[in-house]
């Protein structure tokens, strides 16, 4: 039986990949766009991280990096 993970967006925390590890390793250091957020995932190991892609037109806005660091104002 195979054992499949899921792979979440590093920013919204939707699965973007479903797959067995072994086919995991295969895909290893590419990169994946989000279909909820647009945010592009750099897949390392098994899991995804911030894309070091300087084109990702979502980089800059609606990332959860900038939500994190905005100012609490009333």
């Amino acid at each position: 039986m195979y054992n499949f993970k899921n792979l979440k967006c590093y920013n919204c925390k939707t699965v973007i990949l479903s797959l067995p590890g072994t086919e995991i390793k295969k895909l290893n250091g590419l990169n994946f766009q989000c279909d909820c957020c647009g945010h592009q995932n750099h897949l390392q190991e098994f899991k995804f991280v911030k894309s070091r892609n300087t084109n990702d037109p979502y980089l800059n806005i609606l990332s959860i990096d900038n939500i994190l660091v905005l100012p609490k104002t009333l």
